[in-house]
């Protein structure tokens, strides 16, 4: 005897659902986001030996963070801003994470920059979490 076309129906609609949720499972992505957002075309405003520590929190607004030198200080402004992916794979989960990065560092000293360094740059990491 064969079976009513709607229970073979619902053994299908079962089993699909089933292969996507378990599929699904696998798989989870979260936005990753660290530091505070600056904007990185007001460093074209910055002159080595000229702009004021003032000035600079004008342009850019506070640092994230700041250390004390014997002649001044490092100022740090970082944004990191991506995705991490985590999936399955034979070895255990693997976490991926990709996006963009920019850090700037100034040097000041007297009140003054004296000097800085900017990147902007991506960035990709893989990392496995599974027992090894």
């Amino acid at each position: 005897m064969q079976e009513p076309t709607n229970q073979k129906m619902n053994k299908i609609k079962f089993l699909l659902i089933s292969a996507i949720a378990v599929a699904l499972a696998g798989c989870a992505t979260k936005t990753i986001t660290a530091g505070r957002e600056f904007d990185a075309a007001e460093i074209s405003g910055i002159q080595k030996g000229v702009t004021t520590a003032d000035e600079l929190k004008s342009l850019l607004g506070r640092p994230l963070t700041t250390s004390v030198q014997p002649d001044g200080g490092i100022w740090n402004y970082y944004w990191k801003d991506g995705k991490a992916t985590t999936t399955q794979s034979s070895d255990g989960p693997v976490v991926t994470s990709t996006g963009e990065k920019k850090t700037l560092e100034v040097l000041i000293k007297n009140g003054v920059v004296e000097d800085y360094t900017y990147q902007d740059e991506p960035f990709w990491n893989e990392q496995l979490k599974g027992s090894q």
